[in-house]
């Protein structure tokens, strides 16, 4: 547990008289002769006849009345350095205990300290028992009234962590200049890159291209303070500035509160080291909070029925795709976790949100497609063969993927969406890519190499029974993660003229499905 040990405010006086203030070089020094405080009355006449009030020696108490204010600065020390081997450290200024058994993602409360002197910081493990055990020392010196937070960050050997890019990473104390203690009206908090291993990044904010408040920010880096909406849950992404792709992504419900918001600890991950995060260190100190981490989601519209061909869907009430249309999806977007989303699905020209048809809920840091599926009015289309209910619904896949794991493979899972059409299989060749699915199911992942596949569809367990031949091209599609799809009506003259029958994917981007083109008979 960190302790801030009592011997600060003997330093803060020892640092004052070494620096001399309010007695430089040309002052005369404070007298300490009692020669001239005499109190018997001979020199000391309280008959006003020789009551000296001159000022040169007018001390009638016995002591001196010596009245310099003190130079102070205010300070807040962070502790963000995701090293094991300084988890835990003490910190001594000016050869003095300060901090002891301070502990990684925590920081102290603003505290007066002396300014106008050179303050000697030195950091040492947890165990240590004098500043001669210090592993690393830093020399500061505050201004008057200044607010400063000095981070510590960073590890104590690059080296040894394969994922840290050379002549990054070591360990220093980041000070943050201007800072700030309370917030009125909204949040303020300066953001601080503390990723040891991660390159520059981007932040953006709820999915905004044109709210990206932090750019370019390498590690080491601090922000000046952003204003941020209190009481509001504000999503987080953090993109790689080079190439703009999302590294994380994270959420917060802000309070009116300043504070540091830090990233901190490792990209590369591994059982040894703590994992990335974003943590917020509030200006009362204690332990970091963590944000929480978002969630990702895309939206696939593969209801067949031509009365949803355009529909708006709102999410918490709010428009989230307006004019979506049959056999089109979103990108994948950041979406708020552990938390219940009702959803509402309105023709495409409403003006509110109605009643939900489904209430979903992410977990943090999932990745998740949600599939529209089914007709409205059941009665006006043919049953499902195999008896599955076929009503207008959500249907999720909770571990998606935007990227293949492997990324020398093609990935794709498999959905069957088709409402009058049976169990089937889906072979290329003599090989059963996926076996007897029924209507609403949906596969594990299938990786495949960059190629180009005939997929047939067939009866299940019937190879000789063909309902429908496709060719997917996947020669270009290397490291994609896709979701293929049966989609539309095997007879849409019993089913309103809805359309017909095909095999589609859609990428992680998005946008009109790739319906894969028809081999017939």
């Amino acid at each position: 547990m960190m302790m801030i040990s009592n011997k600060w405010i003997a330093l803060i006086g020892g640092a004052l008289l070494v620096g001399g203030i309010g007695c430089g070089d040309d002052d005369p020094a404070p007298s300490t002769n009692n020669n001239n405080n005499n109190t018997t009355g001979t020199n000391n006449d309280t008959t006003g006849t020789n009551n000296d009030t001159t000022g040169t020696n007018n001390d009638t108490t016995g002591t001196n009345n010596d009245t310099t204010v003190a130079q102070t600065a205010r300070l807040q020390v962070i502790h963000n350095s995701p090293d094991p081997g300084a988890e835990t450290v003490d910190v001594y200024v000016n050869g003095e205990m300060f901090l002891d058994d301070f502990d990684y993602l925590t920081s102290t409360p603003f505290q007066d300290v002396p300014a106008g002197v050179e303050l000697s910081v030195a950091i040492a493990g947890g165990d240590s028992e004098s500043v001669a055990d210090a592993i690393a020392t830093f020399e500061y010196t505050l201004e008057a009234d200044s607010s400063t937070i000095l981070v510590a960050g960073g590890v104590l050997d690059p080296s040894a962590f394969d994922s840290i890019p050379d002549g990054q990473g070591a360990f220093n104390l980041f000070a943050i200049a201007n800072a700030e203690e309370t917030a009125t009206g909204g949040a303020r908090a300066a953001v601080f890159h503390g990723g040891v291993d991660a390159p520059a990044v981007d932040i953006r904010l709820n999915n905004d291209p044109n709210a990206v408040p932090v750019e370019g920010a390498a590690f080491g880096d601090a922000t000046a303070y952003l204003d941020l909406p209190a009481g509001e849950l504000i999503l987080l992404d953090v993109l790689v500035s080079e190439s703009g792709a999302r590294a994380a992504s994270f959420q917060a419900l802000v309070p009116e509160v300043a504070a540091v918001v830090a990233a901190s600890g490792f990209i590369a991950g591994g059982d040894e080291v703590p994992g990335f995060g974003l943590y917020a260190f509030l200006a009362s100190g204690g332990q970091a909070i963590p944000l929480p981490q978002a969630a990702r989601a895309q939206v696939i519209h593969n209801a067949a029925d031509p009365s949803a061909a355009v529909v708006d869907v709102y999410l918490n009430g709010n428009i989230a795709l307006d004019d979506f249309a049959f056999r089109n999806a979103s990108p994948f977007i950041t979406v708020p976790s552990s938390a219940d989303i009702p959803v509402s699905v309105e023709g495409g020209d409403s003006t509110e949100a109605g009643d939900a048809v489904a209430t979903v809920r992410f977990e943090p840091g999932s990745t998740n497609v949600i599939i529209a599926n089914g007709v409205l009015d059941t009665a006006d289309f043919v049953e499902n063969p195999s008896g599955e209910d076929i009503a207008f619904g959500l249907w999720v896949k909770t571990d998606a993927r935007e990227a293949a794991l492997d990324p020398t493979k093609v990935e794709f899972f498999g959905v069957h969406g088709a409402t009058d059409a049976p169990n089937v299989d889906i072979r290329t060749g003599a090989d059963v890519l996926l076996g007897d699915i029924m209507y609403g199911d949906i596969s594990d992942y299938l990786a495949i190499d960059p190629a180009s596949y005939l997929l047939n569809v067939t009866a299940a367990g019937n190879p000789a029974f063909i309902a429908h031949s496709a060719t997917l091209d996947a020669t270009t599609l290397g490291g994609a993660a896709l979701t293929v799809l049966a989609s539309g009506f095997l007879d849409p003259s019993t089913n309103n003229d809805g359309e017909d029958f095909q095999l589609v994917a859609f990428p992680a981007t998005g946008g009109p499905a790739i319906v894969l083109p028809e081999l017939l008979p």
